[in-house]
């Protein structure tokens, strides 16, 4: 999975793909002090390259669970 690609995508947040770096540097920061559940979510979709929809299978949740977890997960690390 194109990681540029997937941070680009996240509605809202308007990442810009010069940005990367910055980003997956926050994401390393945050990661360890979130749930396991939110950890593993991340973990997959930005280290491992998986989609929502696969995860969603690996996890036996909801895509939409899955979804909205990253999502809101990304927002709390974007703050911090």
């Amino acid at each position: 999975m194109n990681e540029t690609t997937a941070i680009a995508n996240i509605k809202g947040l308007n990442i810009s793909p010069g940005k990367k770096d910055d980003w997956l540097d926050c994401l390393a920061e945050g990661i360890d002090e979130l749930p396991p559940t939110e950890r593993l979510i991340i973990s997959l979709f930005y280290y491992e390259g998986l989609t929502i929809k696969e995860i969603s299978l690996v996890l036996e949740m909801p895509e939409s669970e899955v979804s909205k977890i990253h999502y809101d997960t990304v927002l709390e690390l974007l703050k911090k």
